[in-house]
């Protein structure tokens, strides 16, 4: 952990509002892409964002140097937690989930592609993207976070507070999911 955030956080830790703030400053925008990347979308990414922050203020008494590695991991903890919270409250008031065509911001990566190589790259993103969000909150995060972030399965299982095991067997249901959805997908190139 770095010297100004353990400083800042001995600060918060004594209500000092202004040294809270600027760990909020210092951390605000990794956690709200880590909020948008499991929300999927900017309100809710704002609201988990909101929430882990809060969260964050009132606990941060609790706040152990022995025990947390650093402050990023902590609040990286808390937003998982709103996320999955978030997700729950979503599946209690059986909100559909859709993607719009708004929210896809991935984007191929050819600039100089024909319309229609373009228009094929957005549909595959888009299908990608509506099987990722068939996944439970759970799978999605440990799917993103071994294959996209390229993190060990020990590691995805401190950060989750779970067991390797639950993390590998989460895994291999993501990954079969993900296949018996998008093997059309492979069969149509």
């Amino acid at each position: 952990m770095n010297t100004n955030d353990k400083l800042l956080i001995l600060l918060a830790k004594q209500g000092n509002e202004s040294a809270f703030r600027e760990l909020y400053e210092n951390h605000y925008e990794r956690i709200y892409r880590l909020a948008y990347r499991y929300v999927k979308s900017q309100q809710d990414a704002e609201d988990v964002l909101q929430e882990t922050f809060i969260k964050a203020f009132r606990n941060i008494q609790k706040f152990d140097f022995h025990v947390s590695v650093n402050f990023s991991a902590w609040i990286y903890q808390i937003c998982v937690n709103c996320s999955f919270d978030h997700h729950r409250r979503r599946k209690k008031r059986k909100l559909d989930q859709t993607t719009s065509l708004s929210d896809v911001h991935w984007e191929p990566e050819a600039e100089n592609s024909s319309p229609e190589i373009l228009a094929i790259s957005n549909q595959t993103i888009r299908q990608v993207k509506n099987a990722m969000n068939d996944l439970s909150p759970k799978q999605r995060i440990i799917f993103d976070l071994r294959h996209l972030q390229h993190k060990a399965l020990r590691e995805i299982a401190d950060r989750l507070q779970c067991s390797p095991s639950t993390v590998k067997k989460q895994l291999e249901r993501a990954v079969a999911k993900l296949r018996v959805q998008l093997e059309p997908l492979w069969r149509e190139k």
